[in-house]
């Protein structure tokens, strides 16, 4: 992939070489922020063309769409809680009814592989439209087979159905996605009640390209509200966690930090393969 050896909007040495690493502003870095959503837009992309080419040739049909699920209503308190507080809500292992074990993503992810689905990448955002109340949220890539393709979640996406008189043949075409409701399937998540779901269908998985662009929303750059900058630079930044360390009878403390992970693979989208070799920012 292609990116720009000089962003617009980097100030740092970095703008005159290709390496993002060299900003130390980094997601706070309006064009460097932009290089990473699309590094992330072409990751997806080729992702879903190595899925669907290998699809081809097994002969058989997948299904993709994308999901956006949110935060609990106002009744959970953790709407109003901080940014960090909110990620970690949203990221965290749980435990589940009638499961052992702990489970990532609030049990979504063991949930999305019950449902038919073999793997994706979840995609955390976080706006604060208000000044006041931070509102993260999470859009899902879902790729599966067909005939394995169990979501209990209905499209959300209207379609209208037309002639053309051209080819004489049933066109159909997507209009607005407006937001369902499901208490049943996310509330034991600890998830909101409102979703979307948009399924791809047979013309924009024909052309892999236009899907691509379609979930450009997906990976948008974080973009910082105003009078918010300190507490989102601290939450880029990450937690600095220390941890006992004994070697050779010596007792030190060894620091790390964790920095948030805003796009996270599941299932096979998380194992190497050829066009899955570079890591999810």
């Amino acid at each position: 992939m292609k990116t720009e050896a000089t962003p617009d909007g980097c100030t740092s040495v970095r703008k005159y070489l290709n390496d993002r690493s060299l900003c130390p502003r980094w997601r706070l870095c309006s064009g460097c922020e932009r290089v990473r959503a699309k590094r992330n837009q072409w990751k997806i992309a080729k992702s879903l063309e190595y899925d669907l080419d290998w699809a081809q040739e097994a002969g058989v049909d997948l299904q993709v769409g994308i999901l956006t699920t949110t935060l609990p209503g106002k009744g959970s308190g953790v709407r109003e809680a901080s940014l960090s507080e909110q990620y970690d809500y949203l990221t965290k292992r749980t435990t589940m009814s009638g499961y052992t074990g702990w489970h990532s993503m609030r049990g979504l992810n063991t949930k999305l592989k019950e449902w038919g689905i073999s793997g994706g990448s979840h995609f955390i955002e976080f706006t604060n439209g208000s000044g006041n109340q931070w509102n993260t949220h999470m859009h899902s890539v879902l790729v599966g087979f067909a005939e394995d393709w169990k979501v209990p979640l209905k499209e959300t996406t209207a379609v209208r159905e037309w002639n053309d008189d051209l080819t004489m043949k049933l066109r159909t075409e997507k209009l607005e996605n407006k937001s369902r409701s499901n208490k049943r399937v996310l509330a034991p998540l600890g998830l909101g009640r409102l979703y979307t779901l948009d399924i791809a269908n047979d013309d924009e998985l024909a052309s892999i390209a236009r899907y691509s662009a379609k979930v450009e929303y997906v990976t948008k750059p974080v973009k910082v509200p105003a009078g918010k900058l300190p507490e989102v630079s601290d939450f880029l930044n990450g937690n600095v966690n220390a941890k006992d360390v004994t070697f050779g009878g010596i007792t030190s403390s060894k620091f790390a930090r964790s920095i948030p992970r805003l796009a996270r693979p599941f299932g096979d989208w998380m194992r190497n393969g050829p066009e899955r070799q570079y890591s999810w920012s």
